[in-house]
């Protein structure tokens, strides 16, 4: 009798997994939500690199978690195999979001924005 219950267990088991419906969960909204666009880039003028190795990051409005402040451009040394990625800001569903930029491995699919 035993034997019956446990093969009745699991065949039940099975037809209750061939039952289940999997959704794909909505994809979570990237960054963090701010109250609105940043204002307009500031002009800069680029000055000379200070060696060959360096990297040009532009300036950028950065979310500080209450408003925008301005990080000025810069002359920076990258991570080995690294690539600079600027901040995104982008709107959907009438909210904005701020996504931070910074260093990412150079074969990162996100990376290429």
């Amino acid at each position: 009798m035993r034997r019956v219950r446990g093969v009745a267990g699991v065949a039940l088991a099975i037809a209750s997994l061939a039952a289940c419906v999997v959704n794909e969960p909505e994809t979570p909204a990237r960054g963090v939500v701010v109250n609105g666009p940043p204002p307009a880039l500031v002009h800069e003028e680029r000055p000379p690199a200070p060696n060959p190795q360096a990297v040009w990051v532009a300036g950028y409005w950065h979310w500080t978690g209450m408003q925008y402040a301005w990080i000025p451009g810069h002359w920076d040394a990258p991570p080995p195999g690294a690539t600079w990625n600027a901040p995104v800001y982008s709107s959907r569903d009438g909210r904005y979001f701020y996504e931070s930029g910074g260093w990412k491995p150079a074969g990162n699919a996100n990376a290429l924005r």
